[in-house]
C-alpha cells in the first residue's frame, strides 16, 4: 500500500491532534463539558480530525464508495466545531457585559447563531452523502452542501458583529476575561480562510480545491493549519482562564431554553462579580 501526499498530511494530523485531544480533555475538566462553554468543541474537532485522518489512510487500502463518502462527510463537518467553540467563548464574555446592562445582546441572539451553525452541520452531513465523486478526481457537491456553507458564513458574520459589540465594553469585564476577545480576534482570520477554502471547493469546480485529491499544499495552508491554530489558540485560552463557578455563569453562557431560575442565577452571579472586582482592585487591576 503506497501512501500519497494527502496520506502524509493525515499522519501529521494524527501526531498533533492526539496530544491536543488529551489537552482538550484537561481544559474541559477544568471549565466543564457544557456545550455552551465552547471548550468542549475543541474535543469534538480533535475527534473529527483523528477519525477523518484514519478514514483517509484507510482509503489507500480500501477503495469502497462508503469509506470515501465517510471521509468526505467528516472533512466537511470540521467547520461547525470551530464556529461553536468561538460562539462559546463569546458567550462567556458577553455575560459580563449583559449582566451590567452595557450591551443589548441577549440569549436569543446567541441561540439564533447556534441554530444556524447546527443547521449547517446537519446539511453538511446530508450534502456530503449526496455529493458525487467523478473519475477525474473532482467532487461534484450537492446544493445542500452549498446551502450549508452559506449558513456557516452567515453565522460567522453574526459572530464578527458580536465580537465588535462586546469589544466596546471590554473595560467592564475582569482583566483576565479580556483574553477571550484577543483569542477570538486571533482565531477569526484563520476561520475565515477555512471558510474560504470550503467556498472554493463547493462553488468553484477546480481540481486545485477538490475535496478528494486536490492540491495538498493548498489544503494544508487553507484548512489543516487554520484548524490546528484555532485549536491551539483556544486551548491556551482555556489554560489561562480561571474556572467560573456555577453562580458566575450567566444566561448567555448557560443558554437555557426555559427561564427557570434565571433571576436566581443572575443574582448569584452579580454577587460573584462584585467579589471578583474587589479582588482585582486589591491586586491592582
Amino acid at each position: 500500500m503506497s501512501i500519497g501526499p494527502r496520506g502524509y498530511v493525515s499522519i501529521a494530523e494524527l501526531i498533533v491532534y492526539i496530544p491536543a485531544l488529551v489537552l482538550a480533555f484537561i481544559v474541559c475538566s477544568r471549565h466543564g463539558f457544557n456545550r455552551a462553554s465552547g471548550f468542549v468543541f475543541t474535543i469534538v474537532l480533535c475527534l473529527v480530525r483523528i477519525i477523518g485522518s484514519i478514514c483517509q489512510l484507510l482509503t489507500y487500502s480500501n477503495h469502497s464508495d462508503g469509506l470515501l463518502q465517510a471521509t468526505i462527510v467528516i472533512d466537511s463537518i470540521g467547520i461547525s466545531p470551530l464556529l461553536l467553540a468561538t460562539l462559546g467563548m463569546l458567550s462567556r464574555f458577553a455575560d459580563w457585559t449583559t449582566s451590567r446592562d452595557i450591551t443589548t445582546l441577549s440569549v436569543k441572539h446567541f441561540r439564533v447563531v447556534q441554530l444556524l451553525i447546527t443547521l449547517g452541520l446537519i446539511l453538511s452531513i446530508v450534502g456530503g452523502t449526496d455529493g458525487t465523486p467523478s473519475s477525474t478526481g473532482t467532487f461534484k457537491p450537492s446544493t445542500i452542501s452549498q446551502v450549508a456553507i452559506i449558513l456557516y458564513i452567515v453565522a460567522f458574520a453574526a459572530m464578527a458583529c458580536i465580537l465588535v459589540v462586546v469589544s466596546q465594553s471590554r473595560s467592564s469585564a475582569p482583566s483576565q476575561e479580556g483574553r477571550i476577545l484577543i483569542a477570538v480576534a486571533v482565531a477569526s482570520p484563520f476561520i475565515m480562510v477555512r471558510l474560504l477554502y470550503s467556498i472554493l471547493a463547493l462553488f468553484i469546480h477546480n481540481h486545485t480545491f477538490s475535496i478528494i485529491n486536490g492540491s495538498v499544499p493548498v489544503f494544508v495552508c487553507m484548512t489543516a493549519i487554520e484548524e490546528f491554530v484555532v485549536v491551539v489558540d483556544y486551548l491556551l485560552l482555556g489554560f489561562s482562564l480561571e474556572k467560573l463557578e456555577p453562580g458566575q455563569k450567566g444566561d448567555i453562557a448557560n443558554r437555557p431554553w426555559k427561564g427557570k431560575k434565571q433571576n436566581k442565577q443572575r443574582s448569584q452571579r452579580r454577587g460573584r462579580e462584585r467579589q471578583y472586582d474587589s479582588t482585582e482592585v486589591g491586586q491592582g487591576r
